[in-house]
């Protein structure tokens, strides 16, 4: 359902008339559709004020916020909407809002919607015309890039010189960019500074030559205008529901939110690392839905028809006839691709590897369930040298906790993949383990208590707290473990939710050392969330068929608290090691968002695990921490690796506090050329370092091994059909090249600190302070 681009009339009344005036052409949605987002509306509402953990503390919904939330959401940079309109907004809507809501009532959230798509045409018609004009860049102005904390714009003349600000902005960009693109698709060779200086130059040397990178500039930000506009304009009604919403679910915290039945599919599809399609990932390249790469187990890699770098320009159901998919939203296409299992989804494509644009074909593939296993727990044995042999250390890679919900299954669980995983490594003899939660963003609280408890033998792993405060201890209740030996997590400001409660658990119990970012994320709080019944009160046997799409609620209703009484809201776990990070720079902790849950406090959990006694290592015994922070420091100050990572964030640092951007063109260009050289120097260290790695190799789950063994099975099937078919071709270029493998430095000296941890426990102190000095 496509919103209007000129008027938009929307009364939400039980059972009214719901239209919507799109092009002169009045779209209607149905009396169910009505029915539906009414309800829908009401319930997320009667939902959030019963059970949200703040329920008794907010017992009126501020509208005031709601509407400023919605306006920020549409409207983020603060380029389009006005003072003066914000204040209408609030004037109108801010004291009614509730009421609105109450009665499922979304007349508001398309009043503002209606506006915005109005003042966005009206400005996308202003840039048209103003890319048309000539652009100068001598004159010394900076325009300020980061409007996220910028105030609402008080007037139109002065919205015309912000935007010819950031018009100027944009193209002398391009510019840049163009120019430099231009230089490496010239040649396969990389392009140094001094090459790239002199191309640069031309720009305000050679006016034929900037006339005609200026035209390129001009169509292609023209396109770009016209492609968002259209993006805007085919936003389904369902969407506007979800961010209006969301405006008042923010409202109680930054975790609530209603999930319409698109949102709640990927959820869903995340949590099970499984969803029915077509095995294929897309991406937008410039307007263009172009496949990324083909998933292992899928219908687009057992037909063999798709490859890497097609575009897809059309999507039809069945024999139906073909939607054109050009400019439109990655997610719209997405929608369009996926169906019910066994349905046939025909796909018109441009092949990747054919010099002639007017080439198609038309791909007929049958949707199946793909298991991403690549999103499963995986693993690595980093073999670190010693001054006699080689010491072995096990690296988990957790990237979610994921699981059963409800009564559907899950490709598997992350504590039994885990477990697998740790008897894989513990056959390679790994001396110590160390589980890696830097990009795990949590995911099912079952899952982050059965972890723990792969590491301790039995004891509390969290407190949950409710509206009520009544508090539930979550034990781990399993004596056996599953892993006695040294333990380190791995995490950043990343690592949130489920993975924070497996660091803290694991850290109160002294069991585990903590090392990476200053802190975690810092989300201590639980969501539930629940299913909406569709089916009405009198009708028990409704079918499927007459349904509504299923929508949902993620409702915070608890807070989560460690065994020694913290909870990590806020706070995050902070590391016993803190190693340099450029994720310190950016707001992405919880305390960065807007209306966070307070930290608190309550009693402890009585427990105490004597580690000694039971010959289970423990980082805490003795001075084993203050001795692995000191080894540390004099890697930090004395190892390459690590001094050019510093440096490297030092550098960064400075870019991000620069805000402020020069639209002089000399400026320009001698700032991306001292960019480009202190890039290039960068470059050839980290060449450098990386030529001594590490030996390592893949330890895979069972499920994962057998995917990958049917995928070359395929592989090397179609290659010899493919020889068979065209003999001439006397050699057929092999895709098995081993990928070479990421120089990690924080795992790295991750490895070194917990092969520390092995000496000393191994009475080898003076050959680890030697020896983890290195350069490898």
């Amino acid at each position: 359902m496509k919103l209007p681009q000129k008027s938009l009339f929307i009364t939400l009344c039980f059972f009214s008339a719901f239209a919507i005036n799109l092009l002169n052409a009045e779209i209607k949605l149905s009396e169910k559709e009505q029915v539906a987002l009414k309800a829908q509306t009401q319930w997320v509402l009667k939902l959030i004020q019963s059970n949200h953990y703040l329920k008794n503390e907010i017992q009126s919904i501020d509208g005031t916020q709601i509407i400023e939330n919605f306006a920020n959401s549409l409207d983020y940079s603060k380029l389009y909407f006005l003072k003066t309109d914000i204040d209408d907004y609030l004037f109108r809507f801010s004291e009614s809002i509730e009421s609105f809501l109450e009665n499922g009532n979304l007349y508001p959230a398309f009043v503002i919607y209606n506006d915005y798509i109005s003042k966005f045409k009206a400005r996308t018609e202003w840039v048209l015309d103003r890319l048309d004009e000539p652009f100068v860049f001598k004159e010394e102005s900076l325009f300020e890039s980061d409007r996220t904390e910028a105030l609402w714009i008080n007037s139109q003349k002065e919205a015309d010189t912000t935007w010819n600000a950031f018009i100027h902005y944009q193209v002398l960009n391009e510019l840049l960019s163009i120019t430099g693109e231009a230089m490496e698709d010239s040649d396969e060779t990389e392009v140094d500074a001094n090459v790239l200086e002199e191309q640069l130059t031309l720009l305000f040397t050679n006016s034929t030559y900037y006339d005609e990178k200026i035209s390129e500039v001009i169509e292609k930000l023209k396109r770009r205008y016209n492609r968002n506009l259209r993006i805007l304009e085919d936003r389904e009604v369902s969407d506007i529901q979800e961010i209006f919403i969301n405006a008042m679910t923010h409202v109680f915290d930054p975790h609530s939110s209603f999930l319409s039945s698109h949102t709640l599919e990927s959820f869903n599809s995340a949590v099970k690392n499984s969803f029915v399609g077509i095995g294929a990932q897309l991406q937008d390249v410039d307007g263009i839905c172009t496949i990324k790469d083909i998933l292992p187990g899928g219908p687009a890699e057992r037909s063999n028809q798709l490859k890497a770098e097609d575009e897809i320009l059309g999507v039809a159901q069945g024999d139906e006839e073909f939607e054109d998919v050009i400019d439109m939203q990655l997610q719209y296409i997405v929608r369009k691709i996926k169906g019910p299992k066994e349905t046939i989804v025909r796909l018109l494509i441009r092949p990747g590897d054919t010099a002639d644009p007017s080439a198609r074909k038309i791909v007929s593939l049958v949707r199946d369930e793909v298991k991403l296993t690549a999103n499963l727990a995986s693993a690595k044995v980093i073999n670190l040298p010693t001054k006699d042999s080689m010491m072995a250390i096990g690296v988990i890679e957790l990237p979610s906790f994921y699981g059963n919900i409800g009564l559907t299954s899950a490709l598997g669980t992350t504590t039994d993949d885990v477990q697998e995983l740790i008897e894989k490594l513990k056959s390679h003899n790994i001396e110590g383990l160390i589980l890696d939660l830097r990009k795990n963003g949590g995911g099912l609280l079952s899952e982050a208590v059965r972890l723990t408890g792969l590491f301790i033998p039995v004891g509390p792993v969290v407190q949950v707290v409710d509206a009520r405060g009544k508090k539930q201890v979550l034990h781990d209740q399993i004596p056996t473990m599953a892993w006695k030996g040294p333990l380190a997590i791995l995490t950043s400001k990343f690592s949130a939710s489920a993975s924070e409660i497996v660091a803290g658990a694991l850290q109160d119990h002294e069991r585990a050392l903590i090392i990476g970012d200053s802190a975690t994320h810092g989300k201590g709080t639980v969501q539930e969330i629940y299913h909406m019944n569709t089916r009405s009160p009198m009708s028990w046997f409704q079918t499927n068929s007459s349904s509504t799409p299923p929508v949902a609620s993620k409702i915070t209703i608890k807070q989560f608290f460690l065994p020694q009484g913290s909870s990590t809201q806020l706070k995050g776990v902070v590391s016993d090691i803190i190693l340099p990070s450029v994720n310190e720079l950016f707001p992405i902790a919880e305390s960065d968002l807007e209306n966070p849950i307070n930290w608190a406090l309550i009693e402890p959990v009585n427990w105490y695990n004597n580690w000694g006694k039971i010959d289970v290592s423990s980082p805490y015994q003795e001075d084993l921490i203050p001795y692995l922070k000191q080894s540390n420091e004099v890697r930090q100050k004395k190892m390459e690796e690590l001094i050019y990572l510093q440096e490297q964030i030092d550098w960064r640092t400075q870019r991000y506090e620069e805000t402020k951007i020069s639209l002089n063109l000399e400026t320009r260009i001698n700032q991306q050329l001292e960019e480009k050289l202190f890039n290039e120097a960068l470059e050839e260290r980290y060449d450098a370092l990386k030529s001594n790695p590490y030996s390592q190799f893949d330890v895979l789950l069972d499920i994962r091994v057998a995917q990958e063994a049917n995928s070359q099975s395929l592989k090397d099937s179609f290659a010899i059909q493919e020889a068979v078919e065209n003999p001439q071709d006397e050699e057929i270029d092999s895709e098995n090249e081993e990928e070479e493998s990421t120089y990690d430095i924080h795992l790295r000296e991750s490895v070194r600190i917990i092969s520390d941890w092995v000496m000393w426990e191994n009475k080898d102190v003076q050959i680890s302070a030697e020896f983890n000095l290195f350069p490898y």
